[in-house]
């Protein structure tokens, strides 16, 4: 293994994606002077530098152990979810108290134009359809799998990669109700693959207002989002690479065999992606550049 490769070995997969989300939302939002939180469970610590570096006002969340022993217990009775456990930490959302919105994201949204609209809405939740939703059906409250029968089931899904979220939601409270769901018990049927989907949308029943697709573009989902509301990828404003594999996975992009990925969508990902690169460049070198200036 020579110098570089040794150096980049230590930064997760995923930071790519979190660079651009993370990116994309401050350049469509120059006048945002508020907080982003990072959520990690033991992020390296040269990742956390290349974040400082990259953005400022940036905090670093670390999940509870709480919620690490709740999400280990779970899979040691459903070791299916190893491959998702990371996906519970999302819940350390509800614990950011003192804010008066808190805009929860994904790590693979791309931020194309401004939603700062929707932090003027009084709504407790403001979330978009999910598969199920866009194809007009339920899910099943137990099992969470999409029905066309509305008997206990849940009306009005959301996907949870972009949600709004007012105070009124947010505290220990909260929290704490989503980690008491957080249990084996919760999914008896070893066949459920669901994760905090399934968990938040029986938390927030009743409670979320769904929005246009528009912030929240499930690329998956095209073409019933579509159908349903007349929208394009190239025209949203937030696209949701909800693939299973990701812009920033050249290897998994090359052996993909389920149909054509989103080209225009991706090219617009890593348009962003070079942006950020960019940026990060220019900060690490403004203090050399400063001192042959002077």
């Amino acid at each position: 293994m020579n110098r570089t490769q040794s150096q980049t070995s230590a930064l997760p997969n995923f930071l790519p994606g979190t660079l651009v989300a993370i990116g994309s939302f401050l350049k469509t939002h120059p006048e945002f002077n508020g907080d982003v939180a990072v959520i990690h469970d033991d992020l390296p610590e040269k990742a956390r530098d290349l974040l400082r570096l990259s953005f400022d006002r940036l905090r670093f969340v670390q999940v509870s152990p709480e919620l690490r022993e709740r999400a280990e217990r779970l899979v040691a009775a459903r070791p299916w979810f190893r491959r998702a456990v990371s996906h519970f930490y999302a819940f350390e959302t509800f614990r950011l108290a003192g804010y008066r919105k808190v805009l929860f994201c994904d790590g693979d949204l791309l931020f194309r134009q401004p939603i700062g609209e929707l932090f003027d809405a009084e709504d407790a939740l403001l979330c978009c359809g999910d598969y199920a939703f866009l194809r007009g059906k339920y899910r099943d409250k137990a099992t969470f799998m999409a029905t066309d029968d509305p008997a206990d089931a849940f009306a009005q899904t959301f996907n949870d990669g972009f949600l709004l979220i007012d105070a009124a939601l947010l505290g220990e409270s909260s929290y704490a109700e989503l980690l008491a769901m957080l249990t084996p018990e919760t999914w008896p049927d070893p066949d459920m693959f669901h994760t905090k989907q399934f968990l938040q949308n029986r938390y927030l029943a009743g409670r979320q207002t769904i929005i246009s697709s528009t912030y929240n573009f499930l690329l998956a989902s095209a073409a019933q989002i579509r159908d349903r509301e007349g929208l394009a990828a190239t025209d949203a404003k937030v696209l949701h690479f909800n693939y299973p594999v990701k812009p920033w996975m050249p290897d998994a992009l090359l052996a993909w065999e389920h149909g054509p990925i989103p080209v225009a969508a991706f090219k617009l990902w890593y348009d962003a992606w070079m942006d950020c690169l960019a940026d990060s460049q220019l900060r690490l070198h403004a203090p050399r550049l400063v001192a042959m200036a002077e």
